[in-house]
Order: structure tokens, then C-alpha cells, then sequence
């Protein structure tokens, strides 16, 4: 049976052509637009003043706003925009857990990652909680997106999406190095050197890029003779582009290529809480042959062809490519210990560190310590993605009776699939150092094949008539995926098990916003929120489901000054949690997905910013708040959230965040500084004051960065992140307490030629 069925892509292109085909307006005459830039027929918007049009929720991040910190977590950079729940992991934002209005933040597994309008996680349809996510270090803007203008991307369309630009082919010929050194071992390099040149007919142009990040790590491993274990990483990140454009500004074709390389000395193993009281930066012995290692490969050609003065086409064909094995502690036999079932699991030990003594002397590994055999159990989580597809989008605008219409369909053809190949091997702990005692073969833990295939089609119309503009837009997604498990290493032998899934969904939006002055702005809007439960779930999990309704207002006065307030409600009826490592799945099969049923949240974000000036000086100033409020309608249980009641808040979704930030420019020198303040969280499922054992933060942390011009070529930097070193928990999960980042002071040069 063929994945995606001759009469389903025929309901599809049909409907897609209908919608704009049957429009009483699409054979007008067309009126005069501003040339369009191929990747504005992908994103929702391409600039900061064009965020404005958007009958929604919309932030961009422009080249001056990233130079502000130059931060390379992506983190830090999207804690400015209200609506933003991050959950931190190791401190540096390798791997960072992103949420949208309380989505849940796990692996950014319910937000759209994109790099330059390609998907970026490594299998966005079989496997959307796979880690990876491009170096936010090399990016020239960024654009985040909540609300109905999420329907343009899809899958998932509950949460919003985050569009990331690389570095673009500059028009001028020109170098461009930024070094960044730290106090705690860190050097960071951006570099790229590129240019055009008139060939006659055609326009030749070329760019290559690297990004570098090398960190001694902040934490402290103890290993036996006193020696410090590894608790660092290494990344390289390369790009080349090439393009070629017609001089008479019709067509374009760009290459890029991109590769990453990874190896990063992290666990999951944290502390118990009289330890992080202790030594918060401290890592248990048993962690010191935990390392991630992995790769990543773009391929893209993206075509833009401009038909007229208002109409545009591009096409990108994309292939991403992505191996990675993390090895790390994952499983505890206590059987030759306590044997007690409140010290059977990672998480359990450290929660019960007095009744698990025996079980926390292995972790610990202090001198003098032997265990039997296979105590620590070390899994190898080798696993190697890919997608690829092909996706073209049409854009322009027609005026018709008074009205203009802003234009847009597109069609995406996609594949992606994940190979997991992995192993489990057993290790006792010996006066401080991990000896192999088992050694299983690649295959024994994990075989299993998991693919997808769809077909996505999205209209939008953006009507604009005086004051008023209405926005309706229409996504389809048809998709079939399948996973084959093998219970052995041999894969010719046949399938243990196998599991299919296919859905086609329709995920329309509306939006509007009318100007009731030059100044202010009110608008509104509702969409249908969808997320797929992964194949690899059960056969009974539905997938996610929500209505999302969204309405402010927005002021742009003529002093300067910018106000926007959002008012959202997210009205889940089956909200999706996936077993992952990193949620604790200790518990429940990995990479299984779990029904909640019935979920409320709703929120405030506010946002307001003013430039004000004094003689020469320039002082930005903004702010950002963000209520959240989350909550349970049902009550069950189950191995994923636990025993939930009716009434219980949602986990690792923070009820305040508040962002100020402020700055000084002048002439040839600017400070910039960014606090941010987030109230705590729960661990898991719960309602009422939060007890200690289940409670993640508060914290506020300070960066400041400054510079100054020694020449038009030359700029001197400094920067201090965590500039009150304020010691904080980022994580209790999976297994005990993770400290953020300390304070970290920058300095640095960069270099334009």
C-alpha cells in the first residue's frame, strides 16, 4: 500500500487550486508591489517595520538587534520576546528545550525550527523531538512567530514557528571576523569573506563561512589522582554559498552547503540536593565516559524567479542530513545493593539520597568504592536521520474593488526517516574509575527503521481594504509514516513489530487587525492548533488537537514609541507529552506519546520599547512580560505525567517572565545590558505552592555587553554573562538537580574589511 494515495494527492493539488483558482479576483489586473526577495514568498515576514502588516503575533530580530550581546544560545537571544518558555539544559544552549505559550518546551518538539525556510530538525515528521539546532552564533536575523501566521509552515501549527537567516551573499566584496574569548576556557570565532562580481549577463557571487566554539566547560568532574575529567565541547560549523543572478533582477539560484561538527562532553546525570546545595557545579564520577558526538549536512538550491513587478516564485529542493551517538549513563541495577524499588532508577536514587546511600556511593564513586558487575548501565544512542523534499510557493498582490489582496500558496513534497542502531553495555565502578563488564553488540538495545512521507499544501489571502486587513490562510497535511522494530542486530530476519500511522488534516486560520488611528492598532484572530503523535506511539494515542484564539493591541506612536499587548488562549483537547530521555524516561518507552486530555492555557505577553536621546547619547530602552496559565481539566494517570488532577498546572511553564533591557550609544562606543527574571516552575504535574523537591528556579540573571570603535575596521568588545553569578537550577530533569551557566566574561575584537 503506497504511502500517499494517487486520490488523496489529487484532493489535494485540487483543493490547493480551487482556493486560489475560484477567487473572484485571481484573473484581475494585477497593481505594482515591491520586488520581493526569494525567501519572502517562505516566511511570514522578512523584516521588523513588515511585522507590523501581520495580522498576528510576529518578532524579528535583525542584524543590529543580534550584534546587541552576540549570543550563540539561542536562548538568551528569544527570552526578549514575550510568550517564550525556555528550559535549559546544560548551560550553553547546545541543545535547547523551547516552548510557545506554554506548548511544552522538550526538544523544541511542538515549535517549527527553520533555516532559511527548510525544516530544520532532523526528521521533522517520524522524529520531531530529535535533537539538533542550527548555531545561532552564525545567524544574520531571526524571526519567531505565534498565532494564526504558524498555519504557513505546518507540521505542527499549535505553538509557532522560529525562522533563522543565514549570512547572505554580501552585494559588496568584503571579510568579516568576530573572536570572542572567555574566562572559563571558551573561544568563540564567526568568520565568512564573500562577494559579487558582474559577469556581463549574470551577476557570480560567493560566500564562505565558518562558526567555532570550543569551551573547557564549567563544571567540575572529579576523577581518581585529583585530575579534572572532560565537562567541555568542540564545535565547527562551515557554510559556502554560491549564486548566480540575472542582471535584469528576474531570476536568482543560490547553493548553499552546510556542515557541523559536534563533540560535547554532557550527561543527563545530575545531583541530589544536598550536593547541589554543597557544589552545585559538581559531576558524579559515574558520568565521566558520558559524550555526545554528532554531524550535520545541509544541501540547498533555492530558485527565485520574479513573473512581474508584483508576482514572485521560489523553489527550494533541500536535503539535511544528521548522525549522532550520545553515550551516556542511562540505566541503575540496584540488585546487588539495597535492592530497594524506591533505589531502582537514576531519578529515584538521587530523590532518596539517605535511604539510597549504597546506590549513591557508586554514583559518586569516591576512593575506596568497588561494586559488582553491570551496576551502571551505559547506552549508545546511535541514531542517523535525514530529510529532503522540495517546496515552491507562489506570492503577489491584485487590488480588486478597492481591495488588495496579498497572495500566497505553496506545495511541499517531504521525506524523512530515522535509523536507530543501539546498545546498552554494563560497567561496575572500581576505586573511582568505570570498567567495562559487559560489552553488548551495537544493535541489542535499539533496531529500528521509522520514515514518513507527505504532501503539504497552504493558501493564504491577506485582504486589505483602509484601516481594515483580514488574513485567511489554509494548511493540508497529508502524511503516512511507519516504524519497524527487530527484537535482534539482524535486520534481514523479519520485523518484530511494525507500526503506521496516516492522517490528512485542513488547519485554517483567521486573523484581522483595523487601525483605529495612525497609532494604534487592535487585532485578533483563531486558528486550529495540530501536533502528530509520533509513529513510534501506540496504536491508541490521538494526535494533538487545540483551538488557539489570540487579541491585542498594538501602538507605534510618532514619538518612537511601541507598545504591543497579546491576550492568548490555547484550548487543547488531547495535548501530547513524548517519552523522551531528557523528560525522565525512566518510566515509559522512549519515544512513546501520551494523551492528557482536556488543557487550558491561557496568558498575557506585553511588550513596549522607546529610543530616548540625550545630546549625543542614544538610550534604547525596552521591556517584555509574559503571564502564563496553565492547567489540567481532567483527571488520570499514566507512566508519562504521572498522577495528574484536575486543576494541576502544567510542568516547566514559568506563570511570569520579565525581560528589561537598556543601552547607551554613541558615536564610537554603546553598552547594552538584558535582565531577565523568570518565577519557577514545577517538575512535574501539580497545583498549589510548590515544594521544594518539585520546584526549578526563580532566577534572574544580568548580561552586559559593550564596545568600542577603534575604527571604522576595528571594534573592541566586552561582555559578562551571569553578571551577578547567580547560582541557579536549570533542570531537575531527567535525573537530579543541573545547574545553569556561571558568570561568564567575554572579551573580544572584530574585524570588517
Amino acid at each position: 500500500m503506497p504511502y500517499i494515495s494517487a486520490r488523496r494527492a489529487a484532493l489535494l493539488l485540487t483543493s490547493t487550486s480551487a482556493l486560489v483558482l475560484l477567487s473572484p479576483f485571481a484573473f484581475a489586473q494585477s497593481q505594482p508591489a515591491t520586488a520581493l526577495n526569494p525567501l519572502d514568498v517562505i516566511t511570514v515576514t522578512g523584516t521588523k517595520t513588515s511585522a507590523d502588516d501581520i495580522t498576528g503575533s510576529v518578532s524579528f530580530y535583525g542584524p543590529e538587534d543580534l550584534a546587541l550581546q552576540t549570543y550563540s544560545d539561542i536562548g538568551r537571544v528569544l527570552r526578549t520576546t514575550p510568550g517564550v518558555n525556555i528550559q535549559e539544559e546544560e548551560g550553553y544552549g547546545l541543545r535547547p528545550n523551547i516552548g510557545l505559550r506554554g506548548s511544552g518546551a522538550d526538544r523544541s518538539s511542538k515549535v517549527l525550527i527553520m533555516e532559511d525556510g527548510v525544516l530544520m530538525a532532523p526528521a521533522p515528521y517520524s522524529a520531531p523531538a530529535a535533537y539538533y539546532f542550527p548555531m545561532t552564533g552564525r545567524m544574520q536575523a531571526i524571526e519567531l512567530t505565534k498565532g494564526p501566521a504558524t498555519v504557513k509552515y505546518g507540521p505542527n501549527t499549535t505553538a509557532g514557528a522560529i525562522q533563522l537567516f543565514s549570512t547572505a551573499i554580501p552585494e559588496d566584496t568584503r571579510a568579516h571576523a568576530d573572536i570572542m574569548v572567555s574566562d572559563l576556557g571558551r573561544t568563540k570565532v564567526h568568520a565568512y569573506a564573500g562577494g559579487r562580481k558582474d559577469m556581463g549577463r549574470f551577476t557570480l557571487g560567493g560566500l564562505v563561512e565558518t562558526y567555532q566554539d570550543h569551551a573547557d566547560g564549567f563544571k567540575q568532574l572529579d576523577l581518581p589522582g585529583g585530575t579534572q575529567g572532560d565537562v567541555g565541547f568542540n564545535i565547527e560549523d562551515y557554510v559556502a554559498k554560491l549564486g548566480l543572478y540575472s542582471n535584469d533582477g528576474r531570476q536568482s539560484l543560490e547553493f548553499k552547503y552546510q556542515h557541523k561538527d559536534e563533540v560535547s562532553d554532557e550527561t543527563y546525570l545530575g545531583l541530589s540536593q544536598a550536593d547541589y546545595d554543597a557544589q552545585p557545579y559538581r559531576r558524579y564520577r559515574a558520568s565521566a565516559l558520558d559524550k555526545m558526538t554528532n554531524d550535520h549536512d545541509t544541501y540547498q538550491l533555492t530558485h527565485g524567479i520574479t513573473l512581474s513587478e508584483d508576482w514572485a516564485v521560489t523553489t527550494i529542493a533541500y536535503r539535511t542530513e544528521f548522525a549522532r551517538n550520545w553515550r551516556k549513563l542511562d540505566r541503575f541495577d540496584n540488585s546487588s545493593l539495597s535492592g530497594l524499588a524506591e533505589c531502582s532508577s537514576l531519578d529515584s536514587i538521587l530523590r532518596n539520597e539517605i535511604t539510597c546511600a549504597a546506590e549513591m556511593n557508586v554514583l559518586r564513586g569516591l576512593p575506596g568504592e568497588t561494586s559488582a558487575d553491570d551496576v551502571l548501565q551505559i547506552r549508545s544512542n546511535n541514531r542517523s536521520y535525514y530529510a529532503q523534499g522540495i517546496q515552491s510557493a507562489l506570492s503577489g498582490v491584485v487590488a480588486v474593488g478597492g481591495i488588495t489582496h496579498n497572495l500566497t500558496a505553496s506545495v511541499r513534497y517531504h521525506k524523512d526517516g530515522v535509523d536507530r542502531f543501539q546498545d546498552q553495555d554494563g560497567y561496575r565502578i572500581d576505586n573511582g574509575t568505570l570498567v567495562l563488564t559487559t560489552d553488548n553488540a551495537l544493535g541489542t538495545q535499539a533496531n529500528r527503521l521509522s520514515d514518513a512521507k507527505a504532501l503539504s499544501a497552504f493558501v493564504e489571502n491577506r485582504l486589505e481594504r483602509g484601516p481594515l486587513s483580514v488574513t485567511a490562510g489554509l494548511r493540508i497535511e497529508d502524511v503516512s509514516s511507519q516504524q519497524r522494530r527487530w527484537s535482534s542486530p539482524d535486520r534481514s530476519a523479519t520485523p518484530s513489530s511494525t507500526r503506521e500511522n496516516s492522517y490528512t488534516e485542513f488547519l485554517p486560520a483567521l486573523s484581522a487587525s483595523y487601525d483605529i488611528s495612525q497609532s494604534l492598532t487592535v487585532l485578533g484572530g483563531i486558528h486550529r492548533g495540530f501536533a502528530a503523535a509520533p509513529v513510534s506511539s501506540r496504536e491508541s494515542t490521538e494526535p494533538e488537537e487545540s483551538t488557539v484564539y489570540e487579541g491585542g493591541l498594538r501602538i507605534r506612536a510618532d514619538n518612537g514609541l511601541h507598545i504591543d499587548a497579546i491576550a492568548f488562549f490555547s484550548d487543547y483537547s488531547n495535548l501530547l507529552g513524548q517519552c523522551t530521555n531528557s523528560s525522565g524516561g525512566e518510566t515509559c518507552e522512549i519515544g512513546d506519546a501520551f494523551n492528557a486530555g482536556d488543557v487550558h492555557v491561557k496568558g498575557l505577553e506585553l511588550s513596549g520599547s522607546y529610543t530616548a536621546e540625550i545630546g549625543n547619547i542614544t538610550l534604547p530602552l525596552a521591556v517584555s512580560y509574559s503571564y502564563t496559565d496553565s492547567e489540567f481539566k481532567t483527571d488520570f494517570s499514566d507512566s508519562f505525567w504521572g498522577d495528574v488532577l484536575a486543576g494541576d498546572e502544567l510542568p516547566y511553564v514559568a506563570k511570569h517572565q520579565l525581560t528589561l533591557s537598556a543601552g547607551l550609544e554613541a558615536d564610537a562606543w554603546g553598552l547594552n545590558g538584558v535582565l531577565n527574571s523568570v518565577s519557577k516552575v514545577r517538575n512535574s504535574a501539580g497545583q498549589g505552592p510548590i515544594p521544594l523537591s518539585e520546584a526549578v528556579g526563580p532566577r534572574t540573571i544580568l548580561d552586559i555587553a559593550g564596545y568600542y570603535n577603534l575604527s571604522d575596521s576595528v571594534k573592541l568588545k566586552l561582555k559578562v554573562e551571569n553578571a551577578f553569578d547567580t547560582e541557579y537550577v536549570a533542570a531537575r530533569r531527567p535525573y537530579g538537580l543541573r545547574p545553569g551557566k556561571p558568570r561568564e566574561v567575554f572579551a573580544g575584537v572584530t574585524l570588517d574589511f
